[in-house]
């Protein structure tokens, strides 16, 4: 059939499902299998030149099979050239050091305190090694001891220390540290008591990100007592630093820890607010989201550029702008396209654990919820779609959940249901009271107290639910990360996906879809 309704279309035969399938598996295999880049090479030059000559022909069937393949191998070529550092004067050369080096480089991200040590990474500049000045690049961890000065994110600083090389998992099952330092583009790190500042720089589009995020946060420290306060930085900014190791374990138990990593929830909250808030000031559509795009891109920088919130985001803007064109773009095209961007812009993006929880929630809310609300047709309104919702979300993640924390929350199905709108309500009245700090503390004062009671309620629950002797079996022991049996995924993902089809064709009359 051809593509007669456009690029992104319902048809999961059309180019931009395959485009965004074929990539990501050619990044999956890049990251296990090394290939040697001269064949590959050469492969996707011969399939350029026949795709070209199949669409010539009106061959478009088989050009699209060729256009896959050709993305296959874009996505092993384009993992190992970010992935693997390839440059002879990348610092990695210099590691591990015998003795102490001087490296100077600028911070790239928040420096974080915690437990009298400073965590942060810098994008190396030079290294100045027995006397001699070399230039060199890519990123190190560091931690300092102690610190001397203050320093934050643009500075250009001169650290002295050893190189060494981050350790990997010391046993099967434990968590690999190189490995997770590998997929953000380090591979050194360094300790040191002896930091200094030689300049300011940085983005001061970032610059500011950062500033305004501290006033949000002295807002909220102001008018709420410290583990309210706590909660609400975790579920409005993702900031979990502050927050007692108990609530958040409490959380993880229940099955709704989610809300405490910035995500694609907190985005749509945030879209559904301000939508009602433009509604009622009965502002033109068109207008309202000229507006909306800028918020979000605000909210973006504010939670540090976080994978679940640009893909939130990237879906909002995609969809108002076909919305705006007259366009009528399925979901799941649009999720396939946010998808692609992001893995464009940083294929490492793939091996994030909250990219892929946040990808596969929101694929498995619009795949699957159609197919439960014709099942639980008997419940009533109210109550179907926000269960069909949360079970299609649990469904799509649940093998994740246990391959990642080896846990399966299984109450969290209820849980959900009775969190979400006490979570939309945390937002709106946290949003309020921090807009409301800068005009008066006191006037956000009155606004947090009602937080105050709502975040009291969600703490509450969580604890009842993790608790509750009755909801023992609310987690199963899971197998380690190592050991986790990858066939599960291959069968599970399959069989959840082909069901409304198989529905369909069982019981012709009863559509689900």
């Amino acid at each position: 059939m051809e593509n007669s309704d456009g690029f992104l279309t319902t048809r999961m035969n059309k180019p931009i499902y395959g485009i965004t399938l074929f990539f990501i598996l050619g990044i999956i295999i890049g990251r296990y299998l090394t290939l040697p880049f001269l064949p590959l090479y050469l492969s996707l030059t011969v399939l350029f030149v026949l795709t070209f000559l199949l669409y010539l022909k009106k061959k478009q069937r088989w050009a699209s099979y060729s256009l896959f393949l050709i993305t296959l191998l874009i996505g092993i070529v384009y993992f190992h050239y970010v992935y693997y550092p390839h440059s002879s004067n990348h610092i990695v050369v210099y590691a591990p050091s015998e003795e102490k080096v001087t490296i100077v480089g600028e911070v790239i991200n928040r420096p974080q305190l915690k437990e009298r040590k400073i965590r942060f990474t810098i994008e190396v500049k030079k290294i100045i090694e027995n006397g001699q000045e070399k230039s060199t690049q890519g990123r190190v961890w560091v931690v300092s001891y102690f610190p001397l000065e203050n320093y934050d994110y643009g500075d250009t600083v001169r650290l002295e220390g050893k190189l060494r090389l981050p350790e990997g998992a010391r046993e099967k099952g434990a968590f690999d540290w190189q490995r997770y330092l590998s997929y953000q583009g380090i591979w050194v790190e360094l300790s040191t008591g002896n930091v200094t500042v030689e300049k300011e720089g940085g983005s001061s589009l970032m610059k500011w990100a950062y500033k305004s995020r501290d006033w949000m946060v002295r807002v909220i420290e102001h008018t709420l007592p410290e583990l309210h306060s706590s909660v609400l930085k975790g579920i409005m900014l993702g900031d979990k630093e502050s927050l007692p190791p108990q609530v958040q374990e409490n959380f993880l138990r229940t099955g709704t820890g989610h809300i405490l990593v910035v995500s694609g929830l907190h985005v749509g909250l945030i879209l559904l607010l301000l939508l009602i808030l433009f509604r009622v000031l009965a502002l033109p559509s068109r207008l309202a989201f000229l507006i909306v795009i800028p918020i979000l891109g605000y909210y973006v920088l504010i939670t540090g550029l976080r994978p679940p919130v640009i893909r939130a985001t990237l879906m909002v803007i995609i969809g108002l702008v076909s919305l705006t064109i007259g366009r009528d773009t399925p979901l799941l095209a649009i999720l396939s396209l946010a998808c692609l961007i992001i893995l464009l812009l940083n294929p490492l993006s793939l091996f994030d654990a909250s990219f892929k929880l946040s990808f596969l929630a929101v694929a498995g809310i619009v795949y699957f919820t159609p197919f439960l609300e014709i099942r639980l047709k008997r419940l009533p309104r109210w109550l179907k779609r926000p269960l069909a919702i949360s079970l299609s979300a649990q469904l799509f993640i649940l093998p994740l959940l246990a391959f990642y924390f080896n846990r399966l929350p299984l109450i969290g199905v209820i849980t959900n249901l009775i969190v979400a709108p006490l979570i939309t309500i945390v937002l709106a009245l946290g949003f309020l009271s921090v807009a409301l700090g800068m005009v008066s503390l006191a006037l956000a004062q009155w606004v947090a107290y009602s937080n105050w009671l709502t975040i009291g309620l969600l703490l509450e629950i969580t604890d009842f639910f993790s608790f509750s002797k009755s909801l023992t079996l609310s987690n199963l022991a899971c197998p380690s990360f190592d050991s986790f049996p990858f066939w599960i995924l291959l069968v599970y993902y399959p069989v959840l996906i082909s069901l409304p089809h198989l529905f369909r064709k069982f019981n012709p009359e009863k559509q689900p879809l």
